[in-house]
C-alpha cells in the first residue's frame, strides 16, 4: 500500500525483511520505517502484528519454504507448543545461518526459592519432512539470553 493509504493494523500490516525483524519488531512503527501491507479482510484487526517472509525447509510441515506469515510481535504469557521466532548469539539456523530461528517451542520450569518460575530447559523443535534438522537445546544458563520476537499467527 502507498503510505497514504496506510492505516495501520485497521487496514494495512506492516511487513519487515526477516533479517530486520531479527532485531526486535516495534509496536510504535510508523509509515515511513516499513513497508505495509493490505490486511486480509479474514484476519481481525490488532496492533502488534507483523509480517515477514519465512526462508528455509525446518518448518516445512506448517510453514513452506518463501511463505508470507503473519506474527504476534513481542508477545507474552506462555509459549510453550507454540511456534516462534527467536533469537539468540548461540543460536545458528540450519537453513539462514544467522542467530534467529522459527521452531516451535517447549519448555521445563522450576520454582527458585523465592517462588519465581524460571527456566531450566527450553527446546526449539523443528517440524520438518526433511531429515537433518535438530533439535536446539537451551539450559538453564544460555536460556535467559533467549527472545522471543514474534508468536505465529497465520500463514498467508
Amino acid at each position: 500500500l502507498s503510505p497514504e493509504d496506510v492505516e495501520p493494523y485497521e487496514n494495512a500490516l506492516p511487513v519487515y525483511d526477516l533479517a530486520v525483524a531479527a532485531g526486535e519488531f516495534s509496536d510504535a512503527q510508523s509509515v515511513e520505517d516499513c513497508d505495509w501491507m493490505q490486511r486480509p479482510e479474514w484476519l481481525k484487526p490488532q496492533p502488534g502484528y507483523v509480517v515477514t517472509r519465512v526462508v528455509g525447509e525446518s518448518m516445512n510441515k506448517r510453514i513452506p519454504n518463501g511463505s508470507w506469515c503473519v506474527f504476534r510481535a513481542n508477545p507474552g504469557g506462555t509459549r510453550d507448543g507454540k511456534i516462534v521466532l527467536v533469537s539468540h548469539r548461540d543460536i545458528q539456523d540450519d537453513d539462514t545461518g544467522e542467530r534467529y530461528t522459527l521452531k516451535r517451542y517447549r519448555s521445563e520450569k522450576a520454582a527458585g526459592d523465592d517462588g519465581e518460575w524460571y527456566h531450566t530447559r527450553i527446546v526449539l523443535k523443528p517440524e520438518s519432512r526433511l531429515f537433518g534438522y535438530q533439535d536446539i537445546e537451551l539450559t538453564e544458563d544460555v536460556a535467559t539470553e533467549l527472545r522471543v520476537i514474534g508468536e505465529l499467527v497465520t500463514t498467508l
